[in-house]
């Protein structure tokens, strides 16, 4: 146990020896990608599969640490079936990432932060039968009946960022501090996995 103790910790430290960020240095990234959303407490419940599209401002602190911010439209919501119906509730918000990143090398490091978000389309979408149809403004609907819809969302996102050359990769989860439906004791949050790809510009 010890000798793996020590190998872990000489690998980290070899890693964190080639984190070569230039501090003080700019870049953007523009970036899209997939989303993989689900709310929690609720029952039954599936991913919406949505998309993902914004740009990511970053500054180099140290030569193995940056602090980034952006701004992102997102797809969240969830989807469930029953009864041969498919439902999928859409929920889509700009979202304003700001988050720390550790670089343990010039290809990878582990980011974390917070997000505020805010909600700017809501729907539902009802298949049966090969037919379909969407219905906006979900959020006077669910008031109607005695659930709240919050337009604000603030949510905790950590991951690993992948870079190959000027192409960027992130892995990211975002769990929601804040409560987007309630009922009574009744509550229900934002959960979702996302997958990006972005190009880095040196400004």
């Amino acid at each position: 146990m010890k000798k793996l103790l020590m190998m872990a910790s000489l690998l980290l430290a070899s890693l964190s020896g080639f984190a070569q960020l230039e501090k003080g240095t700019w870049s953007l990234t523009p970036k899209a990608g997939v989303n993989f959303a689900n709310m929690t407490n609720w029952d039954d419940s599936e991913f919406r599969v949505g998309f993902n599209l914004g740009a990511e401002v970053e500054h180099a602190l140290t030569s193995s640490s940056s602090l980034s911010f952006g701004a992102q439209y997102s797809q969240q919501g969830v989807a469930e079936s029953a009864g041969g119906y498919d439902v999928v509730f859409k929920m889509d918000y700009i979202n304003v990432p700001v988050t720390v990143s550790h670089y343990f090398s010039p290809k990878f490091a582990i980011f974390a932060g917070l997000q505020p978000g805010f909600l700017v389309n809501d729907a539902v979408k009802v298949s049966y039968g090969g037919e379909s149809v969407t219905v906006s403004g979900i959020k006077k609907y669910m008031k109607n009946e005695g659930i709240d819809v919050s337009s604000f969302a603030l949510s905790v996102p950590v991951g690993l960022a992948f870079t190959f050359g000027q192409v960027k990769m992130d892995v990211k989860y975002a769990y929601e501090l804040t409560n987007t439906l309630s009922q009574g004791s009744e509550k229900s949050r934002h959960s979702y996995f996302q997958v990006t790809l972005g190009y880095k510009f040196d400004l």
